[in-house]
């Protein structure tokens, strides 16, 4: 993938968020609960690691389900396997932020915290290949603490479009009418 490329790539995901925010924000509560310092971290740390844990399950799920339906050819293997691990990673990742903030009286928007996981996972891929190209090899004397650094922050950007996500929709929970 070419910069020019990426950099499409990149700027297609901001335009969807800023098409989707104003939707998103029109049907929240005008007032907005305080926001949290100890719950942001809280969702951007159990996001991240739930998403690692998700793409894993994910791709193991799909290949398994490949392979139980006649697949054998490894490409095959791989692009489902990576498709799974993408739609397990973000589910567990949008899923654990929105948990977190809905703790207590707090409420938001699956959809945009979804969104956002998945802004933050387009993000993370195409600062991935600019950096380690499109065969994921770092670049040549590239340190090994410096390589897993950077997939560590690579693999935090999901939960941070996440976190973005459900908190630009956070509200006051409506009060349950239990009788």
């Amino acid at each position: 993938m070419t910069h020019r490329a990426a950099t499409g790539l990149v700027l297609a995901a901001a335009l969807c968020v800023g098409l989707a925010a104003p939707a998103a924000l029109g049907a929240q509560a005008l007032e907005k609960p305080r926001l949290d310092a100890g719950r942001v971290t809280g969702e951007v740390v159990a996001g991240t690691y739930a998403g690692i844990g998700g793409f894993l399950v994910g791709r193991t799920a799909a290949v398994r389900l490949a392979e139980g339906l006649g697949a054998v050819e490894e490409p095959t293997l791989r692009r489902l396997g990576w498709a799974g691990g993408i739609l397990g990673g973000g589910l567990a990742t949008a899923g654990v932020v929105y948990g977190i903030g809905g703790l207590g009286e707090t409420a938001g928007d699956f959809d945009a915290t979804w969104l956002g996981s998945g802004v933050g996972f387009v993000l993370s891929a195409s600062v991935a290949r600019l950096l380690f190209g499109a065969d994921g090899t770092p670049p040549e004397g590239m340190p090994p603490a410096a390589r897993w650094a950077t997939i560590s922050a690579l693999a935090l950007l999901p939960a941070i479009g996440a976190t973005i996500g459900f908190n630009s929709t956070r509200r006051i929970a409506a009060p349950s009418s239990a009788q």
